[in-house]
């Protein structure tokens, strides 16, 4: 006798499309997988300039700039915190139906990091950035909205599949900019040629028509209200979560570069958040299947701790060759459960959906580039090169993970305490 999921109104947006536990239903509607695997291709566009600047602060941007590490610091964290800032606040100043012209415009604005080469002149530089930086941003609730909407009855592995466009995007783009770099003896020259990726998406935007998708943005139902979860818990989830990944990929290059000087380690750097972003990936659609059907929070809250000997570990490595190996525990775990915390705040209520959404997302990834910020000027009071600094601010992601997981615990237990009353019912 197969049993219907009790917890079904959590992860679906329509009582009508609630499968059994053991169905087989296709993870996107009919007609809709090709618009899918381009929204992902435009979050992993977008998400790919995003990452160009990361490991490229010292010593590429600080010689090209002839700048300090707190000033570049300030300027990729500025822009990262813009990007962010700007997804919540979209719900007032984008139109209430959607906006999904976005989608075609935004990545040609995300582009244009990669022009930052053509010039050395600060101020030009940093609105380069900053034009990008919009881009990136107001791409980033509306795409998410159009995912769910997209992804048919199975919201916890489609909206996974998005979020891993965004997750491997940032990682090549952290890989491509490392070897660039490396290749180039630690110039920008030709980088412009790294527009092309979006030229091709936007061709393919229009061709699959996404820019005219209807329905995303429609009226909240009485399906995604009735979550017990509180907002400010599922929030606390990601802003604990966004916080610790920014934190390891602004400074984890730094740390490489200083404590392995000589080694190519802006090289090394890329690589190592590019095996955080592809084990990250491997990691969601797994956690984001489980989570249809034991629920988000217990598989959060099963998988947070895992990331904590991996991340101590890789705070304290004496090789740069292990990087990039402990760094796929940490995409595998800590990286790849975000996308189900972004899903429990589709769900929790209380506040417009772009809102919600873009808390969720850019609220919470703002708050890592602030901290990145300050944690950027902190590391400034110390000498030049040194890496004991860098790690004191990276021993703040263990204390965060294990806030996370405090928080995933008590979601856990609303979730079986939600499926025991259905069970009653």
């Amino acid at each position: 006798m197969r049993i219907a999921c009790p917890l079904r109104r959590l992860y679906s947006s329509d009582r009508m499309h609630a499968a059994p536990l053991k169905s087989k239903a296709p993870v996107v509607r009919n007609g809709n997988l090709f618009q899918l695997l381009v929204l992902t291709l435009v979050h992993f566009v977008v998400d790919f300039y995003g990452g160009l600047t990361v490991p490229i602060a010292e010593p590429t941007l600080t010689s090209h700039l002839v700048v300090g590490l707190p000033t570049v610091a300030f300027l990729i964290g500025g822009c990262a915190l813009l990007i962010n800032v700007i997804q919540p606040f979209s719900q007032w100043f984008l139109p209430s139906s959607g906006a999904p012209a976005l989608l075609l415009i935004a990545p040609l604005m995300a582009a244009c990091v990669a022009l930052i080469g053509l010039s050395g002149a600060f101020w030009i530089v940093a609105a380069l950035l900053i034009v990008s930086a919009i881009g990136i941003g107001v791409v980033h609730p509306e795409g998410a909205l159009a995912a769910h909407s997209l992804a048919g009855s199975r919201k916890g592995l489609g909206i996974s599949f998005f979020m891993a466009g965004g997750y491997l995007g940032f990682s090549t783009g952290s890989l491509t900019a490392g070897l660039w770099t490396e290749f180039h003896d630690q110039g920008l020259a030709h980088f412009w040629l790294l527009i092309l990726p979006a030229l091709v998406t936007v061709a393919l935007v229009a061709l699959s028509r996404l820019h005219r998708i209807k329905g995303h943005m429609g009226p909240l139902t009485a399906v995604e209200n009735d979550s017990e979860i509180p907002l400010v818990l599922v929030l606390l989830l990601t802003f604990c979560i966004a916080v610790t990944m920014c934190l390891l990929t602004r400074f984890l290059p730094i740390l490489l570069v200083r404590r392995f000087a000589g080694t190519d380690a802006q090289g090394w750097a890329g690589t190592t958040i590019f095996v955080t972003g592809v084990s990250g990936v491997t990691g969601m659609f797994l956690w984001g299947h489980l989570a249809d059907r034991i629920g988000s929070g217990r598989i959060i809250s099963m998988v947070l701790p895992l990331s904590l000997p991996f991340l101590w570990l890789l705070f304290r490595i004496d090789s740069i060759f292990m990087a990039p190996v402990w760094a796929l525990g940490i995409g595998f775990t800590l990286g790849a459960v975000f996308p189900l915390c972004v899903l429990l705040a589709r769900h929790a209520g209380g506040l417009p959906q772009r809102l919600r959404m873009g808390l969720a997302i850019g609220g919470a990834w703002g708050t890592g580039e602030l901290v990145f910020m300050l944690g950027g000027k902190y590391v400034g009071r110390f000498p030049a090169g040194m890496a004991e600094p860098v790690v004191s601010v990276l021993n703040l992601c263990l204390l965060l993970v294990i806030t996370a997981t405090s928080a995933a615990v008590i979601v856990s237990r609303i979730e079986r305490r939600a499926e025991g009353a259905d069970r009653v019912r």
